[in-house]
């Protein structure tokens, strides 16, 4: 089969490569993925695990996103050409006269045509987005399950980006291959937050931090009170939380009131409808912290004077932002479960002693080398313990809550002896 595309020739170090366009149905038509029985991937253990197809992912993640989002778009994909018949390119330089505009004359001497015929082309980077598509043309995922979405018909005729490399020997295509997969580093969880235009959460989180909004607060450098450039803060840091840990604020409050947004199931961005009744509940509960919570409301109101505050409070578990994901939780279980008001609950945390070295953390939340252990299991159990101290002396919270909970952090701290602490209200 002939393949013929228009393509720009280019050369970086010593490897020249073709930069062409091409539609869906003939890329996933022509190339294959790369295999075991390929003479130049006598590759190493570690490489062939980062080699081997996640048909979940692709069923899961990358085929829906296709079918369903409009404004689907991706990278390059790299495509390596093995021992064609026909291998040639022809510059467009080659049909100039004396008519065409000296201006477009070296433009048109880097533009050319590309054939291929026979031989392999192997995805050599973006074996699963080359996999989505061939599903998405097939219109069945690998478990020959049909696949729906509204773009599913216009996949086949979009238009790739697709960079074409000769084959140059086996060390030369493995050493390209393996500089492909360990320079490219995957965006951050920060970034991830910060440019997402489909995670709900994600957009709630942003919304947060925008002018007028409750974590909008900056110090008179313009610098916010949330770090959106790290996922963890030092005890001189200018910032109360961080973007890392309002998202998962964000998460559980958009979960208690009925809200899923996760971009592995939705993959289509939320209707503005959905977004703005998710964020009455999101901003309600985060003005209610920076008015109630004593710590919140004093960096608020001197945002210049964090570092200092920080400095004071150097193990305040309020302060620390993977302890405020576990206290949003609890503030959550209070209310919601027991029926505590927000602010109610809120004003209630200042009562209780958040020095991340009291024995009432240890074990919990808090390890014995003094760290905060950032897992589920504890954050389950710590905004449980919360939830407890705001509302354990409500008639809501009976006596077979109270057993269950104290018999989970017995097992969970190896302590049978272990007795709940005294509610603080």
């Amino acid at each position: 089969m002939t393949t013929t595309v228009p393509a720009i020739k280019s050369k970086m170090g010593s490897i020249e490569y073709y930069n062409a366009k091409l539609r869906a149905a003939d890329l996933a038509a022509i190339a294959r993925a790369a295999s075991k029985g390929d003479d130049w991937a006598n590759l190493s253990i570690e490489e062939r695990l980062q080699r081997a197809l996640n048909d979940k992912r692709v069923r899961e993640e990358i085929v829906p996103y296709l079918a369903n989002a409009e404004d689907r778009f991706f990278g390059s994909i790299i495509v390596l050409i093995y021992e064609p018949k026909v291998f040639a390119y022809e510059s467009f330089g080659k049909w100039l006269n004396g008519e065409t505009p000296a201006a477009y004359n070296e433009v048109i001497q880097q533009l050319g045509v590309l054939t291929i015929d026979g031989g392999d082309l192997i995805v050599l980077d973006g074996q699963h987005r080359w996999s989505a598509l061939r599903a998405l043309i097939n219109r069945v995922n690998d478990k020959g399950q049909e696949i729906t979405g509204p773009f599913v018909g216009d996949v086949r005729e979009d238009e790739l980006a697709v960079i074409f490399i000769p084959f140059y020997g086996s060390e030369t295509t493995r050493r390209i291959f393996n500089k492909i997969n360990r320079s490219a580093k995957p965006t951050g969880r920060s970034d991830n937050i910060i440019t997402s235009e489909d995670d709900g959460y994600a957009i709630l989180t942003r919304k947060l931090v925008a002018a007028g909004e409750p974590l909008s607060v900056a110090d008179s450098k313009g610098e916010l009170i949330v770090n959106w450039r790290s996922n963890t803060l030092s005890d001189r840091s200018s910032q109360i939380t961080t973007v890392s840990a309002v998202y998962e604020t964000v998460k559980a409050i958009c979960k208690e009131n009925g809200f899923h947004f996760e971009e592995k199931e939705r993959v289509v961005r939320p209707s503005d409808h959905e977004l703005d009744a998710a964020y009455d509940h999101v901003a309600q509960w985060w003005t209610s912290l920076l008015e109630h919570l004593s710590v919140f409301k004093e960096a608020v109101d001197a945002p210049d004077l964090i570092s200092t505050l920080r400095k004071n409070e150097t193990d305040n578990l309020l302060l620390k932002p993977a302890a405020q994901i576990a206290v949003m939780r609890g503030l959550l279980i209070a209310t919601r479960r027991y029926g505590l008001k927000n602010v109610q609950a809120i004003k209630r945390l200042n009562k209780i002693n958040w020095d991340m070295h009291c024995p009432l953390w240890r074990d919990v939340l808090i390890s014995a080398g003094d760290r905060i252990v950032a897992r589920n299991e504890n954050y389950a159990r710590t905004a449980e313990l919360i939830a407890y101290l705001l509302a354990g002396s409500s008639a809501n919270y009976t006596d077979e809550d109270k057993d269950r909970l104290r018999e989970s952090l017995a097992e969970f701290k190896n302590d049978s002896a272990y007795e709940l602490p005294k509610p603080v209200a």
